[in-house]
C-alpha cells in the first residue's frame, strides 16, 4: 500500500503487507520510483506530495528514513487547459510525510479537467489529469450509539442519491484537534447503485498509520468533520482497491503484493478530482 510511499496513509499499511513478506524470506529489490498522491476538490486548491518507493528487503531501516524518500525539489504545475500554475512546496504538519505542494492562485471548479505535470531533479517526469464531478450537498449528520462502549458513536451522513446525481462517492473525515487533516474514512467508498435514495452512508474514522488500538466510532466530545466527495470511476477504482488493501494486508495469511490502481503516466499513485462538499457535527452524550 503505499511504501509505495502514498506515505501519507498508505506506507505503514504496505510495511505491514512487507512484514509479512519478510517473514516468508521474501526480498524485493527496486524502488525509487516518483509516486504521486494530489486532487483538486472544487472550490478548493491543488494538493499534491512526491515521494519515492523503498526497495523491501531484510535489512532492519527506521521510519525516520523515509524522509529521505520525500521529493522536495520538483517543479510541479497544474493547467486548467487555459492557463499553467506552478505549486509551491512547503511544509505543512497536516499531511504525513508534512511537505506538500500547492497554490493560491487556482481553485478547482467542477465541471473541468485538470492536467498535472511533475519534472524531478533527476529528469522523472509524470503526468496525470482528472476532472471534478459536480458535488452533492451532504443533507444531514446524524449521530447514533453503538453496542460496543457507552462512549463511542456512528455518525451517519445523508444526501440526495437520486438518478440526477448517481456515480461514486467517497468520503474523509478529521476530528478537531487531532493529528492530520482529513484522512480517508474506513470503508468511506461506494457507487450510486450501492445506496438508497436518501444516500445514507456511515462515516467512520480514517486510520493513522498502523494505529493497534483503531476503531471506526467517533468518541462522545468529538468535533467530527466530514468531506463527501464525489469521484468518477477512476477515483472509485483506487480507493476500492485501497479499502482492499487496508483490510488485507493486516492479514498475514493474504500478504499484499500488488500496487494500487493508478492513472499517472510515469509514476505510481493517483492525481483526481473531488467534487467535494463538507459538515461538520459534534458528537454528544
Amino acid at each position: 500500500m503505499r511504501i509505495n510511499i502514498l506515505v501519507s496513509r498508505l506506507s505503514v499499511l504496505l510495511a505491514a503487507a512487507v512484514m509479512a513478506g519478510c517473514e516468508a524470506g521474501l526480498d524485493v529489490a527496486g524502488g525509487n520510483e516518483l509516486v504521486v498522491e494530489g486532487w483538486i476538490d472544487s472550490g478548493g486548491f491543488p494538493v499534491v506530495m512526491l515521494t519515492r518507493t523503498v526497495a523491501v528487503g531484510s535489512d532492519y531501516r527506521p521510519t525516520s528514513s523515509l524522509n529521505d524518500c520525500v521529493e522536495q525539489w520538483a517543479r510541479v504545475a497544474v493547467s486548467d487547459g487555459e492557463r499553467e500554475v506552478v505549486l509551491v512546496g512547503h511544509r505543512d504538519d497536516d499531511y504525513f510525510p508534512p511537505y506538500v505542494y500547492t497554490t493560491t492562485d487556482m481553485r478547482g471548479v467542477a465541471g473541468r479537467t485538470y492536467s498535472l505535470t511533475v519534472d524531478c531533479i533527476d529528469g522523472t517526469h509524470a503526468e496525470a489529469s482528472a476532472t471534478i464531478p459536480h458535488p452533492v450537498a451532504i443533507d444531514s449528520l446524524t449521530v447514533e450509539p453503538v453496542a460496543v462502549a457507552d462512549t463511542l458513536r456512528q455518525v451517519y451522513a445523508f444526501f440526495d442519491n437520486s438518478a440526477a446525481a448517481g456515480g461514486y462517492y467517497k468520503l474523509f473525515t478529521r476530528v478537531l484537534g487531532h493529528e492530520y487533516g482529513y484522512l480517508s474514512a474506513c470503508l468511506g467508498i461506494a457507487s450510486a447503485d450501492m445506496l438508497q435514495s436518501d444516500g445514507r452512508m456511515a462515516v467512520s474514522q480514517g486510520r493513522q498509520n498502523m494505529t493497534s488500538d483503531f476503531t471506526p466510532y467517533f468518541a462522545v466530545g468529538d468535533t467530527v468533520m466530514v468531506k463527501l466527495a464525489r469521484v468518477d470511476s477512476t477515483a472509485y477504482a483506487f480507493w476500492r482497491d485501497f479499502e482492499d488493501m487496508v483490510t488485507l494486508s493486516r492479514n498475514p495469511f493474504f500478504p499484499v503484493t500488488n500496487n494500487l490502481y493508478s492513472n499517472v503516466r510515469g509514476g505510481l499513485g493517483y492525481w483526481f478530482g473531488y467534487g467535494a462538499s463538507f459538515g461538520s457535527v459534534i458528537v454528544r452524550p
